[in-house]
């Protein structure tokens, strides 16, 4: 289809310095399907160059149904350009390239494009990829064969300085995903490299919006009703401290007369929750600290807390992996880049049975972290690691470890009470803000704490610990 026009094109550049825009759109569908769109517009001069060139652009395969084309009729821009356009669907990113194969002479330039759709809590994230290689110039516009024929000159007779003529083109490529603005990339013909192309979007219900908004205001008013409640409480004591004998108490009450003081109802529990990193997985060095040794490994030296910054966002569900990466002046492919970093993770010793353990007594495990989607799906699949019944991950839900948020999505996806659940993790803070929601905790630690230290938190220093029977007091 394109082949045969675009020779056209540049016959028309090679005799004279008119101006041409070439656009190639690329359209999306939420399925990967979609429309490759080239439209190509020509100033004045071109047209008046050959006032037969709708007919010459016209090919046999743009006419013929079954090459999938579709042609629509000349029409007339806003800078008096003519325009020629012509579309044909594509069903996967396989096919796409199939499509984009048909619009210049070499098969190469457009290669490895990809779709990506993460579906996750309230929202779906797209990402597609590609390479455009337009290194050949000239190359790309002139047909062997038919310059074999014209006597080995493409236009059927010298032409001096082809390569000059192409500065008269411009070339766009023009990617729309089902959600967000388009992406435009301008590119130039010849060079010695090839463009990669990267675009992400991403699709937030609605209701999942307003949602969130009604659990922040829930949270406040719960909040709220503690701080009454304590005030209230502060001010009966005090009532009660000047009123009563100081010296009486519960169980001096109790023995006068004759009840014993009461005892709070014992904690069933029904839910482990594992923190993965540093718990399942080792290193148990935070995620930012490694981030910024892995730049420095290749070269990149950056501040620690512009690190920590880049990776807050990241775990935040704000910037995309990629857009990490980048910030952290690492130009490679992200998926490599994302590769490498994980490959220093392993598996702790003793987790995997441990899990297979709370498989076998009916004691369901949930993993609560604070990391990026992808990363988390890309480790536990890389290591194997299966009995998880339930996955939160900070960037999912838009919230971090310790706020309240992300322990509350724990609940409510797993309809556990805070007081039925055990949070282990290796970091303090983490069993402090679940601690003070009611749930039980469990640090895990390289060493038992030395006396007179104290933690607030249960410490065990290897999965075994959960088994040692206690002794009897």
């Amino acid at each position: 289809m394109a082949k045969r026009g675009a020779l056209l094109l540049v016959l028309l550049l090679g005799l004279t310095a008119c101006q041409i825009d070439i656009e190639v759109g690329i359209g999306f569908n939420e399925d990967g399907s979609g429309v490759v769109t080239v439209d190509v517009a020509l100033d004045e001069q071109a047209m008046a160059l050959n006032p037969d060139i709708t007919s010459l652009l016209l090919t046999d395969d743009i006419e013929n149904p079954a090459s999938g084309w579709s042609y629509n009729e000349p029409r007339i821009d806003e800078q008096g350009r003519t325009s020629f356009s012509a579309s044909k669907p594509f069903g996967s990113p396989e096919q796409l390239e199939l499509v984009l194969a048909e619009i210049f002479i070499s098969d190469d330039v457009f290669r490895d494009f990809t779709f990506e759709r993460d579906t996750s809590f309230a929202k779906i994230d797209y990402r597609v990829t590609g390479v455009v290689d337009l290194s050949d110039g000239m190359d790309l516009f002139t047909d062997p064969e038919l310059t074999d024929r014209l006597g080995g000159e493409p236009f059927g007779e010298p032409t001096p300085d082809l390569e000059s003529a192409l500065e008269g083109v411009t070339m766009r490529v023009v990617l729309d995903l089902p959600v967000g603005p388009e992406r435009e990339e301008i590119l130039e013909f010849g060079g010695d490299r090839a463009t990669r192309l990267e675009m992400t979007a991403q699709d937030e219900s609605g209701t999942a919006v307003v949602l969130r908004w009604v659990a922040w205001l829930a949270f406040a008013l719960v909040g709220l009703s503690v701080l009454i409640a304590v005030a209230g409480y502060l001010l009966e004591r005090r009532a009660r401290d000047r009123s009563i004998d100081p010296t009486v108490t519960q169980e001096t009450l109790a023995r006068t007369t004759g009840s014993a003081p009461a005892q709070p109802p014992p904690k069933r529990l029904r839910m482990v929750v594992l923190n993965p990193l540093g718990v399942l997985f080792e290193p148990a060095d935070e995620p930012a600290k490694l981030l910024a040794s892995f730049a420095a490994e290749r070269g990149i030296e950056r501040d620690d807390e512009e690190v920590e910054q880049l990776h807050h966002q990241a775990v935040l569900g704000r910037i995309t992996p990629g857009e990490l990466w980048s910030g952290l002046g690492l130009d490679d492919d992200p998926a490599e880049l994302t590769e490498q970093f994980l490959d220093q993770y392993t598996v702790r010793s003793g987790a995997r049975d441990f899990v297979t353990e709370m498989t076998r007594r009916d004691l369901p495990v949930a993993c609560l972290t604070n990391d990026i989607s992808p990363w988390s799906s890309a480790l536990r699949d890389r290591l194997g690691m299966e009995g998880v019944d339930t996955w939160i991950v900070s960037s999912d839900v838009g919230v971090c470890m310790p706020g309240p948020g992300i322990y509350e999505a724990l609940r409510r996806t797993t309809s556990v009470p805070y007081e039925n659940s055990l949070l282990v993790d290796v970091v303090a803070e983490h069993l402090d803000a679940a601690q003070a929601l009611g749930m039980s905790t469990a640090l895990l630690a390289d060493a038992r704490p030395k006396a007179g230290e104290a933690p607030g938190h249960a410490v065990v220093t290897s999965f075994s610990d959960f088994f040692r029977r206690r002794p009897r007091s």
